[in-house]
C-alpha cells in the first residue's frame, strides 16, 4: 500500500482545481488554536467568541505551521497566495512556506479540503452518532478495528463541522478504517458531515432530549440523527447498525437504503440482520 500524504499542493488543488505536484510539502494536520499548531500543520483562522484566529496566524507560524487558511488580508513576514482566483504557476512557484492561503471563507475552505482529501483515499468510514454514548462507542469500535486495520479516530469530541474535517486531515493512504463520531447541533449538520466523510457504516446509539432546547423537539433530534443512515450508500456496501431498544432509533430502518443490523436486549441475538 502507498504512502500518499496530504500536501500543500493537495490543499491548493482542492480549492482551485489546479494541480501543482511540485508543492509536495506534507501537511501533518490541522489546527484552529495557534497554541496547538505543530511543524507542518495547517492553521485555520476562524473567528471565535473571544478572539479571531487571524490575530494569531503569526503565533501558529512560530510553532511551525506550514500554511494558514485566511479570509482577510494580513500583513507579515510571510508569503500570501490568493486562491480566490486561479493562481498562475509562477505565483505558486514563488511560494515559500509559511504561507497564508487567502480564501473566501476559512470554514468552507477547511471542509472543501477535507472532503477532497477523503475522496482520494480508499478508506472505509464508520460514522457514529446518538444522544449519549457516541464517544465511548467510537473508542470501543476503534479499539476493535485496530487489531486488524490501520484505523483513525477523531480525538476527543471533535465531532462537528469544524472538528471532524480537522480530524480528516490526518488521514493517509495507510489508513484502512476511520471511526468518526458525528455530533448533532443543527438540522443538516450530520448530512454535511456525511457528504465530507462518506461513511459506509452508520451506528446510531440512542435518542434522548439532550439537545432538546436547541433542537426544539424530539422529532427534530430524530431527524437530525437519521441523517447519518440516510447518507449511507445502498446495500450491500452500506450498513446501518441500530439500537433495537430505542424505538425512535429502530424506526430509522425505513429511512435508509443500507443493509440494517440491530443490537440490544430486545433482539434475539446481539446483532442481527434485517430481512
Amino acid at each position: 500500500m502507498g504512502k500518499q500524504m496530504l500536501t500543500l499542493g493537495t490543499v491548493v488543488e482542492a480549492l482551485t482545481g489546479q494541480s501543482f505536484p511540485f508543492m509536495d510539502q506534507v501537511v501533518t494536520d490541522g489546527a484552529i488554536d495557534s497554541r496547538l499548531a505543530i511543524p507542518g500543520s495547517m492553521f485555520v483562522a476562524l473567528p471565535g467568541e473571544r478572539t479571531d484566529g487571524h490575530d494569531h496566524v503569526g503565533e501558529a507560524f512560530e510553532h511551525g505551521a506550514l500554511a494558514a487558511l485566511v479570509d482577510r488580508d494580513l500583513t507579515g513576514p510571510w508569503t500570501t497566495l490568493d486562491l480566490r482566483t486561479e493562481p498562475t504557476e509562477a505565483q505558486v512557484r514563488a511560494v515559500k512556506p509559511p504561507v497564508c492561503l487567502r480564501v473566501a471563507g476559512t470554514m468552507a475552505a477547511l471542509q472543501a479540503v477535507a472532503g477532497y482529501w477523503r475522496g482520494k483515499l480508499h478508506v472505509r468510514v464508520i460514522g457514529i452518532t446518538g444522544s449519549v454514548g457516541k464517544s465511548s462507542s467510537k473508542e470501543l469500535t476503534a479499539e476493535v478495528l485496530e487489531r486488524r486495520y490501520r484505523t483513525l479516530r477523531n480525538p476527543g469530541n471533535l465531532n462537528n463541522e469544524i472538528g471532524l474535517p480537522l480530524s480528516m486531515l490526518c488521514l493517509t493512504e495507510m489508513h484502512q478504517r476511520a471511526v468518526l463520531e458525528m455530533g448533532f447541533y443543527v438540522p443538516g449538520e450530520i448530512a454535511l458531515l456525511c457528504r465530507l466523510a462518506r461513511p459506509a457504516v452508520g451506528v446510531v446509539t440512542n435518542i434522548s432530549p439532550v439537545h432538546l432546547e436547541r433542537a426544539g423537539s424530539i422529532q427534530a433530534i430524530v431527524d437530525g440523527k437519521a441523517e447519518l443512515v440516510e447518507g449511507l450508500p445502498p446495500a450491500p456496501d452500506g450498513v446501518a447498525i441500530l439500537n433495537a431498544d430505542d424505538e425512535r432509533v429502530l424506526g430509522m430502518a425505513s429511512r435508509t437504503q443500507a443493509r440494517v443490523f440491530t443490537y440490544g436486549f430486545t433482539s434475539r441475538a446481539d446483532l442481527r440482520a434485517s430481512d
